[in-house]
């Protein structure tokens, strides 16, 4: 599962470089500066997020061992 992160983490280093480069064509105070500033917001969490996963080794399907 490990790699599913690793490829969220990827495309989330990708997408803001992306959105970086954009930056200095975005005017202040225009719709499309609310959007980048959104995408900014979402990306900055789907890369922590995914980093936290990744460093706990975290798997969401794994089975769940009950004890009694």
């Amino acid at each position: 599962m490990t790699a599913v992160w690793r490829v969220f983490f990827a495309l989330s280093i990708v997408l803001l470089a992306f959105l970086g480069l954009s930056v200095p064509y975005v005017e202040p105070g225009t719709a499309t500066f609310v959007v980048a500033l959104l995408s900014f917001g979402m990306l900055g969490v789907m890369l922590v997020g995914s980093s936290v996963f990744i460093y706990f080794d975290w798997d969401p399907f794994e089975e769940v061992k009950l004890t009694s």
